[in-house]
């Protein structure tokens, strides 16, 4: 019994088996091994079939292996021709039994044991992220299994034309399909092809190529589905960070990007496919442009491979031209009824509302009343006028009390544009009405001192609007013929915009009460400023001349109500629960701009809506 340090004999089995494998013809050991060392050495080299030897004396004393003689030569001429058959009969059993990683392993020798872990993680992850098709063979599909949706298959228009579509693809080697959406030639075409070769009993093995990811995805999930089979069996798809096929896999689905990308790798790939079908073609871009040109230059190396292209809108001359000959099928589509609803009309039937609409209309029936009381301001418009004198006549020592005005004061009073009503004191409103009301009925110019005063000292709005009538001091002012008041009032930073219940502003008011001189004033300030904004009213009236009047107030609440920026997801809720009960049952397809709105809606439907909790729908 031979007994040496762990470390020796891994190490020695290591330099033995490399020298056994490798182009060597002679081993030598160093001399500083010990006797029961070497002599472990000449055991385990005879049991391998080495020749060993020591030379040399005590210190010097070393051990060398050979090989035999005609060893190399009897190994080499150990060979194992197989035929044609038995090599596609061993090629189908490792497609179905793939060869696992642990029978891997133990056919290789046991030097290279311990790399083999860290060489199949690399070739695992390049093959992951590759995203290029696996090869296989073709193979008899298996008969198709009955599902729920074989009476929907039977209505699609493709149907009618099964044994047209199988007889031409048999007959040609390039094929052109045009049918309108929703005639099914995305689904069924691929099934013709697979029903016909299980028939016949002919091997078959296709690609399905789609524009983008999800479209590989949705329908290779409904074919399996129709198929009643699971994905992944005969029926598969690859992207390129995903892949649910298997050696079984007889249609694979994937995108244009990723069948490229396979052929670059090499044109072997096409030599087990029997058929290849590009859909949506007439999507041109880089990848499936690219496509098409690799592929008429392999139809020429395989004689046995077909090419279909499918499109709803094909320029067929043009793929003419381009492949030659080839014939054209037709399909028609089947006419739905389409109805079209607007903003307003799905406003109107649902019944939809929010806070904010709700507020909007409230403020609506305050600016009615407030109209009404403007109209019986203007009844009270006197026929006679103060003389012009009295009329131009300044406020004394507004601007030499105060000065601010000199001092960037109108940027101050700008700020406060708008302020709300409700932030003032009760007697403010009261005296603000109170001077408005005085400078209207009984043209009270001294009134506008108090105005002015108040506007500096109390923190009021320039813009102040009347509570019972919305008119500010520039609208009264202009409707007056007070000029040197509304320059001051501009002056002050006066929004000349702004606009009383009824919608005039203060140039409406001045032309409609003859105030000329206000107006080439207005005009002339109005002409300074970059104005182009629109508001939702404006739009309203630009596209809404034939909406009605109730419509045109919904639509107005609505926008005042949410940002036309944004995605209402709570007005999708609404329409999609008013869809639910009170349409027949079916799909209903959502466009949303982006994955954030695709996320918070679907959190809705399944989780926060409590109409939707019960997931009956």
């Amino acid at each position: 019994d031979i007994r040496i340090d762990e470390e020796v004999k891994i190490a020695v089995n290591i330099a033995l088996e490399r020298f056994r494998y490798g182009d060597q013809r002679e081993m030598e050991f160093p001399s500083s091994l010990t006797s029961t060392e070497r002599a472990f050495i000449h055991r385990l080299s005879q049991s391998l079939g080495l020749v060993s030897k020591s030379k040399g004396k005590g210190a010097n004393r070393y051990l060398t292996v050979k090989k035999k003689d005609g060893s190399e030569t009897a190994h080499a001429m150990m060979t194992c021709n197989l035929t044609h058959n038995t090599k596609h009969a061993v090629r189908s059993l490792i497609q179905r039994f793939p060869v696992t990683n642990k029978e891997r392993t133990e056919l290789l020798p046991k030097t290279e044991r311990g790399n083999v872990f860290a060489v199949e993680a690399e070739n695992r992850e390049m093959s992951k992220t590759s995203g290029r098709l696996n090869n296989g063979i073709p193979q008899i599909p298996v008969k198709r299994g009955e599902s729920e949706f074989d009476s929907f298959r039977q209505s699609l228009p493709v149907f009618e034309k099964q044994e047209e579509i199988v007889k031409i693809i048999k007959e040609n080697k390039v094929v052109l399909i045009v049918g309108e959406t929703g005639s099914g030639k995305t689904t069924q075409i691929p099934q013709f092809l697979l029903d016909d070769c299980f028939k016949n009993g002919i091997p078959c093995r296709i690609f399905c190529t789609q524009p983008r990811r999800l479209a590989a995805i949705a329908v290779a999930e409904r074919v399996a589905a129709e198929r009643r089979e699971r994905i992944g069996q005969t029926i598969g798809y690859q992207i390129r960070l995903e892949s649910r096929v298997s050696p079984k896999t007889l249609l694979t689905f994937c995108t244009n990007g990723v069948l490229l990308r396979t052929l670059m790798a090499g044109d072997s790939t096409l030599s087990t496919v029997t058929h290849v079908i590009v859909d949506e073609v007439h999507e041109r871009d880089r990848f499936s442009d690219f496509l098409l040109t690799k592929l008429r230059d392999l139809l020429q190396k395989h004689p046995t491979l077909k090419l279909i292209l499918s499109s709803a809108a094909l320029d067929v001359n043009l793929f003419i031209r381009y492949f030659g000959s080839c014939p054209v099928i037709h399909i028609q589509g089947r006419p739905f009824e389409v109805k079209e609803m607007f903003l307003e009309d799905i406003l109107r039937t649902t019944g939809y509302t929010n806070k904010e609409m709700l507020k909007y209309k409230k403020e609506k029936q305050r600016e009615e009343k407030q109209q009404t009381t403007l109209t019986e301001w203007y009844s009270a418009q006197e026929n006679t006028f103060k003389p012009e004198s009295q009329r131009q006549r300044t406020v004394p020592s507004v601007t030499e009390e105060y000065d601010l005005l000199d001092d960037g004061g109108d940027a101050v009073f700008s700020q406060l544009t708008e302020k709300d009503v409700n932030c003032l004191e009760p007697w403010l409103i009261k005296e603000m009405d109170a001077c408005l009301s005085d400078i209207w009925l009984h043209k009270d110019v001294d009134a506008f001192a108090q105005v002015f005063h108040l506007i500096l000292t109390e923190n009021v709005s320039v813009d102040y609007r009347h509570s019972e009538t919305s008119a500010t001091a520039l609208m009264v002012a202009a409707g007056r013929g007070f000029s040197s008041q509304v320059e001051q009032l501009i002056s002050m930073g006066a929004n000349i915009h702004s606009k009383a219940s009824n919608g005039w502003m203060a140039l409406d008011w001045a032309k409609h009460f003859g105030q000329t001189e206000i107006v080439d004033l207005l005009e002339s300030y109005s002409a300074s400023l970059e104005f182009g904004n629109l508001d939702e009213s404006s739009l309203v009236h630009t596209n809404g001349s034939d909406l009605s009047a109730e419509d045109r107030e919904l639509l107005k609440a609505y926008h005042h109500s949410f940002d036309d920026e944004k995605v209402d997801l709570d007005l999708i809720m609404h329409l999609l629960y008013n869809i639910c009960h009170g349409c027949d049952a079916g799909a209903i397809l959502i466009f949303l701009p982006g994955y954030d709105e695709i996320v918070g809606l679907r959190d809705r439907i399944l989780f926060d809506d409590k109409r939707f909790a019960d997931n009956t729908h």
